[in-house]
């Protein structure tokens, strides 16, 4: 085990895969959604052919190579988000998230991001390259409201629960906040009491 010499908090969402508390964004590319479209006609052409027919058979090869670029494209960009939150820290703190319970919404667009994200798969190379490379993983509790602590002063504002909230200023020390990195600096703060404790 390394002598850790610095710490990363990691908020992992929807819109912003993931945003850490040095304030870097990795975007959520939504890989599925762009061959959505292809995958769709491909599929449509499918049905109209006769099923173990040449044109069936090559149809599906096609439908095939599709998916087999998502998956390649999508493990690649985690893989490399992972490698570089890794190298660049000592200990990385994430969210303990129950995505199960999280694809209960019933809003069919949120469940297809939630699902094109891959948040549990990234979260599984992380801690795996942390056990590789001798550094030091921390997941903090679910239930713990970190986009609701002012990460400055530690006022709670249950108004925070709208996600539709972005940024504010606090209400009681004013300093102005993004959500995300808010709540990424909250999961850090946490990691570290972890750290001392253990």
């Amino acid at each position: 085990m390394i002598t850790p010499t610095s710490i990363v908090g990691i908020d992992l969402g929807i819109k912003d895969l993931v945003v850490t508390s040095d304030g870097i964004k990795y975007s959520n590319k939504k890989v599925l959604m762009k061959f959505e479209k292809r995958l769709k006609r491909l599929q449509k052409e499918l049905s109209r052919r006769e099923k173990g027919s040449k044109n069936y058979l090559k149809t599906k090869e096609k439908i095939a190579r599709v998916h087999a670029k998502i998956k390649n494209y999508r493990k690649h960009y985690l893989n490399d988000i992972a490698k570089e939150i890794v190298n660049d820290h000592d200990i990385i703190v994430t969210e303990s998230l129950l995505v199960k319970d999280m694809f209960k919404d019933k809003r069919k667009a949120f469940n297809k991001s939630l699902s094109d994200a891959c948040i549990s798969t990234l979260r599984s190379l992380i801690e795996w390259k942390c056990k590789i490379k001798g550094k030091i993983y921390y997941k903090i509790n679910t239930y713990y409201p970190s986009s609701q602590i002012c990460s400055y002063c530690g006022y709670k504002n249950s108004k925070l629960k709208d996600l539709s909230i972005r940024e504010y200023d606090c209400p009681k020390c004013g300093s102005h906040n993004d959500r995300d990195i808010n709540a990424s600096l909250n999961i850090m703060f946490e990691g570290l009491k972890l750290h001392y404790q253990s």
